[in-house]
Protein backbone atom coordinates (compact mmCIF):
# COMPACT_ATOMS: atom_id res chain seq x y z
CA UNK A 1 0.00 0.00 0.00
CA UNK A 2 0.91 3.64 -1.07
CA UNK A 3 -0.28 6.89 0.83
CA UNK A 4 0.81 8.85 -1.72
CA UNK A 5 -0.16 8.38 -5.66
CA UNK A 6 2.60 8.90 -7.94
CA UNK A 7 2.78 12.05 -9.41
CA UNK A 8 2.66 13.01 -13.28
CA UNK A 9 5.99 13.73 -13.77
CA UNK A 10 6.86 10.49 -12.44
CA UNK A 11 4.77 8.48 -14.50
CA UNK A 12 5.60 10.17 -17.91
CA UNK A 13 9.29 10.11 -17.27
CA UNK A 14 9.63 6.12 -16.78
CA UNK A 15 13.16 4.00 -16.46
CA UNK A 16 10.95 1.34 -18.12
CA UNK A 17 7.92 0.42 -20.19
CA UNK A 18 6.12 -2.79 -20.83
CA UNK A 19 3.72 -3.08 -23.43
CA UNK A 20 1.05 -5.88 -22.29
CA UNK A 21 -0.84 -7.10 -25.43
CA UNK A 22 2.22 -6.71 -27.74
CA UNK A 23 1.54 -8.29 -30.80
CA UNK A 24 3.36 -9.36 -34.60
CA UNK A 25 0.93 -8.11 -36.46
CA UNK A 26 1.66 -5.25 -38.25
CA UNK A 27 -1.57 -3.48 -37.79
CA UNK A 28 -2.30 -4.43 -34.18
CA UNK A 29 -1.86 -1.81 -31.47
CA UNK A 30 0.30 -3.78 -29.58
CA UNK A 31 3.08 -3.95 -32.67
CA UNK A 32 3.18 -0.29 -33.84
CA UNK A 33 3.25 1.14 -30.15
CA UNK A 34 6.33 -1.12 -29.21
CA UNK A 35 8.06 -0.84 -32.58
CA UNK A 36 7.87 2.87 -32.20
CA UNK A 37 9.03 2.52 -28.95
CA UNK A 38 12.01 0.80 -29.96
CA UNK A 39 12.96 2.98 -33.04
CA UNK A 40 12.29 6.05 -31.39
CA UNK A 41 15.14 5.71 -29.22
CA UNK A 42 13.41 4.74 -25.64
CA UNK A 43 16.71 4.90 -23.46
CA UNK A 44 15.46 2.18 -21.04
CA UNK A 45 14.54 -1.14 -20.69
CA UNK A 46 11.18 -2.29 -23.02
CA UNK A 47 9.46 -5.29 -22.12
CA UNK A 48 7.23 -7.28 -24.31
CA UNK A 49 4.30 -8.88 -22.51
CA UNK A 50 2.55 -11.95 -24.58
CA UNK A 51 2.24 -15.35 -24.45
CA UNK A 52 1.20 -15.92 -27.96
CA UNK A 53 4.76 -15.35 -29.47
CA UNK A 54 8.45 -16.39 -28.19
CA UNK A 55 9.74 -13.53 -29.98
CA UNK A 56 8.91 -9.23 -31.48
CA UNK A 57 10.80 -7.64 -33.27
CA UNK A 58 13.52 -9.45 -32.43
CA UNK A 59 13.26 -8.95 -29.10
CA UNK A 60 12.08 -11.82 -26.55
CA UNK A 61 8.75 -11.86 -25.01
CA UNK A 62 7.68 -12.52 -21.70
CA UNK A 63 4.46 -14.37 -21.18
CA UNK A 64 3.22 -12.17 -18.09
CA UNK A 65 4.24 -9.55 -16.25
CA UNK A 66 4.86 -11.96 -13.61
CA UNK A 67 7.78 -13.12 -16.19
CA UNK A 68 9.97 -9.77 -16.39
CA UNK A 69 13.18 -9.69 -14.62
CA UNK A 70 13.29 -6.22 -13.63
CA UNK A 71 11.54 -2.98 -11.94
CA UNK A 72 9.08 -1.86 -14.77
CA UNK A 73 7.57 2.23 -14.13
CA UNK A 74 4.91 2.25 -16.76
CA UNK A 75 2.36 -0.46 -18.22
CA UNK A 76 0.46 -0.20 -21.62
CA UNK A 77 -2.08 -2.72 -21.84
CA UNK A 78 -3.55 -3.26 -25.01
CA UNK A 79 -4.87 -6.40 -24.52
CA UNK A 80 -8.62 -7.64 -25.46
CA UNK A 81 -11.48 -5.88 -22.64
CA UNK A 82 -11.43 -9.53 -20.85
CA UNK A 83 -8.05 -9.65 -19.81
CA UNK A 84 -7.46 -5.84 -18.92
CA UNK A 85 -8.87 -6.54 -14.73
CA UNK A 86 -5.87 -9.43 -14.80
CA UNK A 87 -3.68 -6.84 -16.53
CA UNK A 88 -4.10 -4.19 -13.68
CA UNK A 89 -3.72 -6.71 -10.79
CA UNK A 90 -0.32 -8.02 -12.64
CA UNK A 91 0.88 -4.71 -12.65
CA UNK A 92 -0.23 -3.68 -8.98
CA UNK A 93 1.88 -6.83 -7.96
CA UNK A 94 4.95 -5.44 -10.12
CA UNK A 95 4.92 -2.32 -8.61
CA UNK A 96 4.35 0.06 -11.47
CA UNK A 97 3.77 4.06 -11.25
CA UNK A 98 1.73 4.21 -14.08
CA UNK A 99 -0.71 2.25 -16.24
CA UNK A 100 -1.37 3.36 -19.92
CA UNK A 101 -5.02 1.71 -20.56
CA UNK A 102 -5.49 1.48 -24.14
CA UNK A 103 -8.37 -1.17 -24.40
CA UNK A 104 -11.79 0.69 -24.63
CA UNK A 105 -15.31 -0.49 -23.03
CA UNK A 106 -15.37 1.10 -19.82
CA UNK A 107 -17.42 4.40 -19.25
CA UNK A 108 -17.70 4.85 -22.72
CA UNK A 109 -20.56 1.89 -22.17
CA UNK A 110 -22.13 3.13 -20.08
CA UNK A 111 -23.02 2.20 -16.21
CA UNK A 112 -21.41 -1.17 -15.86
CA UNK A 113 -18.43 0.28 -18.19
CA UNK A 114 -17.96 3.32 -15.61
CA UNK A 115 -18.28 1.10 -12.34
CA UNK A 116 -15.36 -1.20 -13.37
CA UNK A 117 -13.59 1.56 -14.14
CA UNK A 118 -13.48 3.11 -11.27
CA UNK A 119 -12.54 0.24 -9.42
CA UNK A 120 -9.80 0.12 -11.54
CA UNK A 121 -8.66 3.68 -10.51
CA UNK A 122 -9.66 2.98 -6.63
CA UNK A 123 -7.33 0.07 -7.03
CA UNK A 124 -4.76 1.17 -8.36
CA UNK A 125 -4.81 4.59 -6.17
CA UNK A 126 -4.47 1.94 -3.09
CA UNK A 127 -0.62 1.36 -4.14
CA UNK A 128 -0.25 5.13 -5.70
CA UNK A 129 -0.69 3.88 -9.49
CA UNK A 130 -2.09 6.40 -11.90
CA UNK A 131 -4.43 5.66 -14.78
CA UNK A 132 -4.34 7.20 -18.26
CA UNK A 133 -7.20 6.52 -20.43
CA UNK A 134 -8.92 4.53 -20.39
CA UNK A 135 -9.80 4.41 -24.27
CA UNK A 136 -6.88 6.11 -25.63
CA UNK A 137 -4.56 6.17 -28.26
CA UNK A 138 -1.57 6.33 -25.74
CA UNK A 139 1.42 9.11 -25.31
CA UNK A 140 4.11 10.68 -26.80
CA UNK A 141 6.23 12.28 -24.70
CA UNK A 142 9.52 14.22 -26.88
CA UNK A 143 11.61 14.54 -23.01
CA UNK A 144 11.62 11.17 -22.42
CA UNK A 145 11.64 9.57 -26.09
CA UNK A 146 8.82 7.84 -25.27
CA UNK A 147 6.99 6.70 -27.88
CA UNK A 148 4.02 4.62 -27.17
CA UNK A 149 0.99 6.27 -29.72
CA UNK A 150 -0.81 3.37 -31.78
CA UNK A 151 -0.19 4.96 -35.03
CA UNK A 152 2.60 5.82 -37.36
CA UNK A 153 2.72 9.45 -37.58
CA UNK A 154 5.47 12.06 -38.03
CA UNK A 155 6.01 13.91 -34.76
CA UNK A 156 7.42 17.47 -35.83
CA UNK A 157 8.94 19.15 -32.50
CA UNK A 158 7.83 22.34 -31.22
CA UNK A 159 7.38 24.08 -28.23
CA UNK A 160 3.18 23.41 -28.40
CA UNK A 161 1.69 20.57 -25.27
CA UNK A 162 -1.09 19.00 -27.04
CA UNK A 163 -3.66 16.65 -24.47
CA UNK A 164 -6.50 15.44 -26.30
CA UNK A 165 -9.34 13.60 -25.73
CA UNK A 166 -9.75 12.26 -28.77
CA UNK A 167 -7.19 10.43 -30.60
CA UNK A 168 -8.12 11.11 -34.24
CA UNK A 169 -8.73 14.88 -33.51
CA UNK A 170 -5.02 14.86 -32.32
CA UNK A 171 -3.46 12.81 -35.44
CA UNK A 172 -5.36 15.57 -37.40
CA UNK A 173 -3.56 18.33 -35.47
CA UNK A 174 -0.48 16.68 -36.22
CA UNK A 175 -1.15 16.44 -39.48
CA UNK A 176 -1.25 20.17 -39.61
CA UNK A 177 1.89 20.69 -37.27
CA UNK A 178 3.80 19.06 -39.89
CA UNK A 179 2.61 20.90 -42.82
CA UNK A 180 3.08 23.79 -41.58
CA UNK A 181 6.36 23.35 -39.51
CA UNK A 182 5.74 23.98 -35.90
CA UNK A 183 5.42 20.69 -33.45
CA UNK A 184 4.72 19.66 -30.31
CA UNK A 185 6.86 18.74 -27.04
CA UNK A 186 3.92 15.95 -25.99
CA UNK A 187 0.40 13.98 -27.62
CA UNK A 188 -1.27 12.85 -24.19
CA UNK A 189 -4.11 11.01 -24.95
CA UNK A 190 -6.67 11.45 -22.51
CA UNK A 191 -9.54 8.78 -23.16
CA UNK A 192 -11.99 8.50 -20.84
CA UNK A 193 -9.77 10.57 -18.29
CA UNK A 194 -11.01 7.76 -15.32
CA UNK A 195 -8.18 8.85 -13.10
CA UNK A 196 -5.56 12.08 -14.95
CA UNK A 197 -7.84 14.49 -16.35
CA UNK A 198 -7.00 17.93 -18.03
CA UNK A 199 -5.65 20.16 -15.15
CA UNK A 200 -3.46 17.73 -14.16
CA UNK A 201 -1.65 17.10 -17.54
CA UNK A 202 -1.57 20.97 -17.64
CA UNK A 203 0.16 21.45 -14.36
CA UNK A 204 2.33 18.78 -15.65
CA UNK A 205 3.21 20.94 -18.81
CA UNK A 206 3.27 24.15 -16.79
CA UNK A 207 6.79 22.67 -15.11
CA UNK A 208 7.82 21.20 -18.95
CA UNK A 209 10.75 23.93 -19.97
CA UNK A 210 10.12 23.10 -23.43
CA UNK A 211 6.63 23.74 -23.28
CA UNK A 212 5.48 27.12 -24.36
CA UNK A 213 1.88 26.73 -25.29
CA UNK A 214 -0.90 24.33 -23.73
CA UNK A 215 -3.37 23.23 -26.62
CA UNK A 216 -6.42 20.74 -25.89
CA UNK A 217 -9.20 19.10 -26.91
CA UNK A 218 -11.83 18.50 -23.74
CA UNK A 219 -14.86 16.60 -23.91
CA UNK A 220 -15.80 17.87 -20.52
CA UNK A 221 -15.02 20.16 -18.18
CA UNK A 222 -16.25 23.31 -15.95
CA UNK A 223 -15.45 26.92 -16.75
CA UNK A 224 -13.95 27.48 -12.71
CA UNK A 225 -12.20 24.34 -13.04
CA UNK A 226 -10.19 26.23 -16.44
CA UNK A 227 -10.04 29.08 -14.38
CA UNK A 228 -8.61 27.52 -11.51
CA UNK A 229 -5.86 25.87 -13.90
CA UNK A 230 -5.06 29.66 -14.86
CA UNK A 231 -5.23 31.44 -11.40
CA UNK A 232 -2.39 28.49 -10.04
CA UNK A 233 -0.25 29.11 -12.80
CA UNK A 234 -0.27 32.78 -12.51
CA UNK A 235 0.36 32.00 -8.63
CA UNK A 236 3.09 29.95 -9.26
CA UNK A 237 4.56 32.54 -11.79
CA UNK A 238 4.64 30.34 -14.53
CA UNK A 239 1.71 31.17 -16.72
CA UNK A 240 1.50 29.94 -20.17
CA UNK A 241 -1.19 30.24 -22.73
CA UNK A 242 -3.61 27.13 -23.06
CA UNK A 243 -6.21 27.13 -26.31
CA UNK A 244 -9.03 24.38 -26.05
CA UNK A 245 -11.35 23.16 -28.55
CA UNK A 246 -14.35 22.36 -26.29
CA UNK A 247 -17.28 19.90 -27.29
CA UNK A 248 -20.58 20.19 -26.96
CA UNK A 249 -21.72 23.08 -28.67
CA UNK A 250 -25.00 21.42 -29.51
CA UNK A 251 -27.16 18.25 -28.42
CA UNK A 252 -25.69 16.20 -30.48
CA UNK A 253 -22.22 17.02 -29.67
CA UNK A 254 -23.05 16.65 -26.17
CA UNK A 255 -25.02 13.14 -26.96
CA UNK A 256 -21.53 12.34 -28.89
CA UNK A 257 -19.13 13.15 -26.13
CA UNK A 258 -21.05 10.83 -23.98
CA UNK A 259 -20.72 7.94 -26.45
CA UNK A 260 -17.50 8.69 -27.24
CA UNK A 261 -15.57 8.84 -24.04
CA UNK A 262 -18.78 8.97 -21.17
CA UNK A 263 -17.98 12.33 -20.50
CA UNK A 264 -20.93 14.01 -19.01
CA UNK A 265 -20.34 17.10 -21.46
CA UNK A 266 -22.55 20.38 -20.36
CA UNK A 267 -23.96 22.75 -24.19
CA UNK A 268 -21.86 25.34 -24.50
CA UNK A 269 -23.12 27.19 -27.30
CA UNK A 270 -20.50 28.77 -30.12
CA UNK A 271 -21.12 32.34 -28.70
CA UNK A 272 -20.45 31.59 -25.01
CA UNK A 273 -18.07 34.01 -23.73
CA UNK A 274 -17.26 32.93 -20.01
CA UNK A 275 -13.55 31.92 -20.38
CA UNK A 276 -12.73 35.71 -21.74
CA UNK A 277 -10.08 37.16 -19.75
CA UNK A 278 -9.59 33.72 -17.84
CA UNK A 279 -6.10 32.93 -19.84
CA UNK A 280 -8.14 30.14 -21.59
CA UNK A 281 -8.87 30.84 -25.38
CA UNK A 282 -11.81 28.90 -26.71
CA UNK A 283 -11.78 28.01 -29.78
CA UNK A 284 -14.58 26.18 -31.64
CA UNK A 285 -13.55 25.34 -34.63
CA UNK A 286 -11.40 22.08 -35.23
CA UNK A 287 -9.06 23.80 -37.62
CA UNK A 288 -8.35 26.87 -35.29
CA UNK A 289 -6.62 24.80 -32.43
CA UNK A 290 -3.12 24.16 -34.31
CA UNK A 291 -3.20 27.50 -35.69
CA UNK A 292 -4.04 29.95 -32.86
CA UNK A 293 -2.00 27.73 -30.47
CA UNK A 294 1.05 28.67 -33.04
CA UNK A 295 0.21 32.08 -33.27
CA UNK A 296 0.56 31.94 -29.05
CA UNK A 297 3.75 30.03 -29.13
CA UNK A 298 5.78 32.47 -31.69
CA UNK A 299 4.00 36.31 -31.58
CA UNK A 300 4.23 38.33 -28.35
CA UNK A 301 0.48 39.37 -27.01
CA UNK A 302 -0.88 42.58 -28.23
CA UNK A 303 -0.15 45.35 -25.38
CA UNK A 304 -2.27 45.55 -22.40
CA UNK A 305 -4.71 43.42 -24.34
CA UNK A 306 -5.54 45.99 -27.12
CA UNK A 307 -7.47 45.20 -29.72
CA UNK A 308 -6.90 48.13 -32.40
CA UNK A 309 -5.19 45.92 -36.02
CA UNK A 310 -3.83 47.27 -38.83
CA UNK A 311 -4.25 45.68 -41.95
CA UNK A 312 -2.01 46.22 -44.91
CA UNK A 313 -3.49 44.55 -48.15
CA UNK A 314 -2.15 44.27 -52.00
CA UNK A 315 -5.97 44.22 -53.02
CA UNK A 316 -9.08 45.40 -52.75
CA UNK A 317 -10.51 42.17 -51.62
CA UNK A 318 -8.19 41.03 -49.57
CA UNK A 319 -8.66 44.25 -47.13
CA UNK A 320 -12.66 43.82 -47.16
CA UNK A 321 -12.59 40.59 -46.07
CA UNK A 322 -10.03 40.59 -43.56
CA UNK A 323 -12.09 44.18 -42.35
CA UNK A 324 -14.84 42.13 -41.56
CA UNK A 325 -13.65 38.90 -40.23
CA UNK A 326 -11.34 41.10 -37.79
CA UNK A 327 -14.81 42.47 -36.70
CA UNK A 328 -16.45 38.96 -36.83
CA UNK A 329 -13.45 38.24 -33.96
CA UNK A 330 -13.78 40.87 -32.27
CA UNK A 331 -11.23 42.91 -32.73
CA UNK A 332 -11.16 47.02 -34.08
CA UNK A 333 -9.88 48.28 -37.46
CA UNK A 334 -9.48 51.69 -36.53
CA UNK A 335 -9.09 54.94 -39.21
CA UNK A 336 -5.08 55.45 -38.52
CA UNK A 337 -3.96 59.04 -37.14
CA UNK A 338 -3.07 61.72 -39.99
CA UNK A 339 0.64 61.33 -39.02
CA UNK A 340 0.86 57.79 -39.99
CA UNK A 341 -1.02 57.79 -42.71
CA UNK A 342 1.03 60.76 -43.91
CA UNK A 343 3.70 58.24 -43.65
CA UNK A 344 2.05 55.41 -45.51
CA UNK A 345 0.98 57.57 -48.39
CA UNK A 346 4.86 58.34 -49.01
CA UNK A 347 5.40 54.94 -49.91
CA UNK A 348 2.12 53.75 -51.74
CA UNK A 349 0.80 55.25 -55.06
CA UNK A 350 -1.76 57.89 -54.82
CA UNK A 351 -4.57 55.47 -55.38
CA UNK A 352 -4.01 54.01 -52.54
CA UNK A 353 -5.86 54.14 -49.32
CA UNK A 354 -4.38 54.51 -46.22
CA UNK A 355 -6.97 55.05 -43.35
CA UNK A 356 -7.36 51.17 -42.67
CA UNK A 357 -7.47 48.68 -43.91
CA UNK A 358 -4.88 49.91 -46.18
CA UNK A 359 -4.85 49.01 -49.65
CA UNK A 360 -1.33 48.97 -51.00
CA UNK A 361 -2.79 49.50 -54.65
CA UNK A 362 0.27 48.24 -56.38
CA UNK A 363 2.81 49.13 -53.92
CA UNK A 364 4.19 45.53 -53.82
CA UNK A 365 3.69 45.47 -57.75
CA UNK A 366 6.55 47.85 -57.65
CA UNK A 367 8.83 46.39 -54.53
CA UNK A 368 7.49 43.66 -52.66
CA UNK A 369 9.72 45.19 -49.48
CA UNK A 370 7.53 47.81 -49.16
CA UNK A 371 5.18 44.97 -47.10
CA UNK A 372 8.09 45.19 -44.46
CA UNK A 373 8.01 48.93 -44.60
CA UNK A 374 4.24 49.90 -44.94
CA UNK A 375 3.88 47.21 -41.34
CA UNK A 376 7.16 49.49 -39.74
CA UNK A 377 4.10 52.14 -40.07
CA UNK A 378 1.87 50.76 -38.63
CA UNK A 379 3.71 49.85 -35.35
CA UNK A 380 5.04 52.68 -34.88
CA UNK A 381 1.86 53.87 -34.13
CA UNK A 382 1.00 53.69 -30.18
CA UNK A 383 -2.81 53.42 -31.31
CA UNK A 384 -2.13 50.11 -33.25
CA UNK A 385 -1.39 46.91 -31.17
CA UNK A 386 -0.69 44.52 -33.88
CA UNK A 387 -0.87 43.82 -38.19
CA UNK A 388 -2.26 41.78 -40.21
CA UNK A 389 -0.74 41.53 -43.88
CA UNK A 390 -3.57 39.84 -46.05
CA UNK A 391 -3.25 38.91 -49.69
CA UNK A 392 -0.07 37.23 -51.63
CA UNK A 393 2.73 37.71 -50.01
CA UNK A 394 5.30 35.03 -50.86
CA UNK A 395 3.83 34.89 -54.70
CA UNK A 396 5.34 37.96 -56.35
CA UNK A 397 8.14 35.67 -57.91
CA UNK A 398 5.46 33.72 -59.69
CA UNK A 399 2.92 36.77 -60.31
CA UNK A 400 5.56 39.08 -61.65
CA UNK A 401 9.19 38.15 -61.94
CA UNK A 402 11.55 35.99 -59.90
CA UNK A 403 13.95 38.91 -59.03
CA UNK A 404 11.24 39.93 -56.87
CA UNK A 405 12.07 36.41 -54.83
CA UNK A 406 15.09 38.46 -53.19
CA UNK A 407 13.01 41.35 -52.22
CA UNK A 408 9.86 38.99 -50.45
CA UNK A 409 12.91 37.34 -48.58
CA UNK A 410 14.44 40.47 -47.46
CA UNK A 411 11.03 41.71 -46.44
CA UNK A 412 10.17 38.66 -44.18
CA UNK A 413 13.30 38.65 -42.40
CA UNK A 414 12.42 41.99 -41.50
CA UNK A 415 9.18 41.43 -40.68
CA UNK A 416 10.48 39.07 -37.59
CA UNK A 417 13.14 41.83 -36.46
CA UNK A 418 9.87 44.26 -36.83
CA UNK A 419 8.17 42.04 -34.09
CA UNK A 420 11.11 41.74 -31.82
CA UNK A 421 11.73 45.84 -31.80
CA UNK A 422 8.13 46.53 -31.24
CA UNK A 423 6.87 43.70 -29.15
CA UNK A 424 3.20 43.55 -31.10
CA UNK A 425 2.18 40.87 -33.15
CA UNK A 426 2.05 40.81 -36.70
CA UNK A 427 0.52 37.93 -38.79
CA UNK A 428 0.31 37.02 -42.41
CA UNK A 429 -2.59 35.92 -44.88
CA UNK A 430 -1.30 34.89 -47.84
CA UNK A 431 -3.00 32.08 -51.00
CA UNK A 432 0.10 30.82 -51.12
CA UNK A 433 0.80 29.61 -47.94
CA UNK A 434 0.56 25.74 -48.68
CA UNK A 435 3.08 26.48 -51.44
CA UNK A 436 6.75 25.60 -51.05
CA UNK A 437 7.77 29.27 -51.55
CA UNK A 438 11.31 30.45 -50.13
CA UNK A 439 10.04 33.49 -48.99
CA UNK A 440 7.23 31.87 -46.55
CA UNK A 441 10.43 29.59 -45.54
CA UNK A 442 11.94 32.59 -44.11
CA UNK A 443 8.45 34.03 -42.02
CA UNK A 444 8.58 30.75 -40.70
CA UNK A 445 12.28 30.94 -39.15
CA UNK A 446 11.38 34.24 -38.10
CA UNK A 447 8.39 32.82 -35.89
CA UNK A 448 6.10 34.57 -38.20
CA UNK A 449 2.86 32.62 -38.82
CA UNK A 450 1.16 32.71 -41.99
CA UNK A 451 -2.00 31.58 -43.16
CA UNK A 452 -4.01 30.73 -46.06
CA UNK A 453 -7.31 31.62 -44.04
CA UNK A 454 -8.37 35.32 -43.85
CA UNK A 455 -10.59 33.98 -40.97
CA UNK A 456 -8.44 31.62 -39.14
CA UNK A 457 -5.65 34.90 -39.10
CA UNK A 458 -8.20 36.91 -37.63
CA UNK A 459 -9.20 34.37 -34.96
CA UNK A 460 -5.26 33.79 -34.00
CA UNK A 461 -5.00 37.54 -33.55
CA UNK A 462 -8.03 38.03 -31.63
CA UNK A 463 -6.44 35.04 -29.22
CA UNK A 464 -3.22 36.84 -28.92
CA UNK A 465 -5.25 40.06 -28.05
CA UNK A 466 -7.10 37.45 -24.76
CA UNK A 467 -3.90 36.43 -23.71
CA UNK A 468 -2.58 40.10 -23.32
CA UNK A 469 -5.84 41.05 -21.73
CA UNK A 470 -5.03 38.19 -19.28
CA UNK A 471 -1.71 39.56 -18.63
CA UNK A 472 -2.62 42.91 -18.57
CA UNK A 473 -4.81 42.31 -15.54
CA UNK A 474 -2.56 40.67 -13.05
Amino acid sequence: MRSKLYTLKEVLQPRSVAILGASRAPHKWGHVAAKQLIEGGFPGEIYLITPSTPEILGRATYRSMRDVPGPVDLAVISTSFQHVVQSVEDCIEHGVKGIVIITAGFSETGAEGRALEQQLVARCHEHGIRIIGSNCMGIYVRGSRLNALGMVFPLPEGPIGLVSQSGNLGMYFYAQAHLDGLGFTTFLSMGNAADVSFPEYVQYLTDDPHTTVIAGYVESIQEQTLRQVTREMRMRERYKPIVILLSGATDVGVRAALAHTGSQATVRPDHDTSLIGSGVVRVVRSDELFPVAQALAQQPPTPQGGKRIAIVGDGGGSVVATGDACIRAGLKVPILCAETQQGLRALMPARATATNPVDVAGAADEDPLSFAHLTEICLQDPAIDGVIIAGLFGGYRWLLSEEFGSREEAAAHMLGQLVRKYQKPVLVQTVYARHDIPALSLLREENVPYYESVEITCRAMAALAEVGQFLANE
